[in-house]
């Protein structure tokens, strides 16, 4: 692969191609540049196989940049630098080719696996280039991976072997199949030929493997709208048989095989649509740009309550909640899908974040990039919810860490959680379970890694986030709540370990 690698940061830019000479040596940078307008000009002379682009840069951004590159009939690869509050711009970029983005700073291993990913995608397109031309299966492939161009020779022998002349109109149908892609497409391929031979229809499957996609490609029809109508009858008989798969149906008309990559591109985007319209309709481009939709308000008082939920450790509450989340985008209204994703990422994470400051969640075990790349990426009303599903699998309700902890430990530390508002001391609780003073306290830092007085202060101040956050509690109140008969020494105590007064805290959090 050849590589070009825009960005205006100069630290940045060298410690990508350092990196890339590193671990990629068969990658040859052919070009840098500080700016798009650069990154332009170098794209254009040397024709790369990949670019890795800052999104917000001088003169020129990165957006511009790569939507004057596909201008020029290129598309490359397409790797984009961000910060998460540029994330809407990365959004974006997805309708310009973008393969993949990277979070900054740039984390090595993100990066190195963002490489490797798009060099197995960029090794099966080449795979795919027919040597000659062939099958039509080949030739539509090349065509919509971008490695081989409908010349005349091409329409000569296309207009030849398969009758497919210059401007003959062909219907793309796109069959969206997300985690079932892999296992269930040979069985979804047979069930569409015994359909389109039943209708007589001439067509070729490729299949889209980035996109998880089964693309047809239907020609010699007399009729799209009378092909819509067939095949919008087909996907409700397949539901009401019982049709298991996560499926998402999408169709567009164009005018030639030279515009099919053009086209997939135009309407793969729109295949979201089936969160809002639900699994039993064809979005159907470009009748789709015309939907009529409302501004979809966030749902504020499902996330308040949630907060207070997690805080209060109600598992099967903090559930109710997520199904009565997913349930508020079904009232009636039409929403844009983008929005209804958006809200999702702002829902999730503040849970992530509230599980986080209430301890009831293994943080390091969350791939953030991961649990947005689902939602964001989501094309079926399911696979949204199953990233509320894989982000619950991670919390625990149960107040305990994994650990090897002493009875005699652990029936102090369940002391203090039952009497902590009751300014209980080190020197009663070794009393009462028969201990000296000096060895239990020994004990507790030995096994917590803390001594008694940092643990007893930082559980009030644990259970003083909850209060604030799940309740209208007034400070004084919450500070007697929390063991503290001074309201004022509570508060300097939260601000000097927290880094915040306890007002701040709960503005941050609501």
């Amino acid at each position: 692969m050849r590589a070009v690698v825009v960005e205006d940061e100069i630290l940045i830019r060298e410690g990508l191609c350092k990196l890339m000479e590193k671990m990629f040596p068969e990658i040859k940078i052919l070009g840098v540049a500080g700016n798009g307008q650069e990154g332009l000009s170098c794209i254009k002379e040397q024709k790369p196989d990949l670019v890795i682009t800052d999104i917000k840069m001088p003169v020129m951004d990165g957006m511009e940049m790569l939507a004057k590159v596909q201008e020029t009939g290129m598309f490359p690869k397409v790797i984009v630098l961000t910060a998460y509050s540029e994330f809407s711009y990365a959004q974006q970029a997805v309708k310009l080719g973008v393969c993949d983005y990277v979070i900054k700073p740039v984390d090595v291993q993100e990066f190195v696996q963002t490489i490797r990913k798009i060099q197995n995608l960029y090794e099966q397109e080449q795979k795919r280039t027919p040597d000659t031309m062939g099958y039509l299966e080949n030739i539509v492939s090349g065509v919509l991976y971008g490695t081989s161009f409908v010349d005349r020779q091409m329409e000569e022998f296309l207009d030849k072997k398969y009758g497919i002349s210059q401007d003959m109109p062909v219907i793309e149908l796109l069959i969206y199949m997300g985690d079932d892609f892999e296992s269930g497409r040979g069985r979804k391929r047979q069930e569409m030929c015994r359909l389109l031979q039943q209708k007589e229809l001439e067509y070729c499957f490729v299949d889209m493997e980035y996109d998880k996609v089964i693309l047809v490609l239907l020609y010699h029809y007399s009729s799209r709208q009378e092909i819509e109508r067939w095949y919008q009858n087909q996907i409700l008989f397949q539901k009401r048989g019982g049709q298991k798969w996560e499926i998402s149906y999408g169709m567009l008309e164009v005018q030639g095989i030279r515009e099919i990559r053009e086209g997939y591109q135009k309407l793969l985007p729109y295949m979201d649509w089936n969160i809002v319209l639900g699994d039993e309709v064809l979005i159907s481009y470009p009748k789709v740009t015309d939907i009529q939709t409302e501004i979809c308000i966030y749902p504020v008082d499902l996330e308040n309550q949630i907060k207070a939920a997690i805080c209060a450790g109600e598992k099967e509450k903090v559930w109710e909640i997520i199904r009565r989340f997913h349930h508020y985008f079904k009232d009636g209204r039409v929403y844009l899908p983008k929005e209804i994703k958006e809200s999702y990422v702002r829902f999730q994470w503040s849970v992530l974040n509230i599980a986080k400051e209430v301890d009831c969640i293994d943080y390091k075990k969350i791939d953030q990039k991961r649990l947005l790349n689902r939602i964001m990426g989501a094309k079926t009303e399911d696979e949204l919810q199953r990233t509320y599903e894989e982000l619950l699998c991670h919390m625990d309700f149960s107040g305990q860490k994994a650990g090897m902890v002493s009875l005699a430990v652990k029936k102090a530390q369940s002391m203090i959680h039952e009497f902590y508002t009751d300014g209980i001391t080190l020197s009663e609780i070794a009393d009462r379970l028969n201990l000296t003073q000096e060895y239990l306290g020994a004990q507790f830092h030995k096994e917590l890694g803390e001594n008694f007085s940092a643990y007893i202060r930082n559980y009030r101040l644990s259970k003083a986030k909850e209060l604030l956050i799940g309740t209208q509690l007034k400070q004084y109140e919450i500070a007697e709540k929390v063991g503290y008969a001074d309201a004022k020494y509570f508060a300097r105590v939260f601000k000097e370990y927290v880094g915040m007064s306890p007002a701040e805290y709960r503005k941050s959090n609501r």
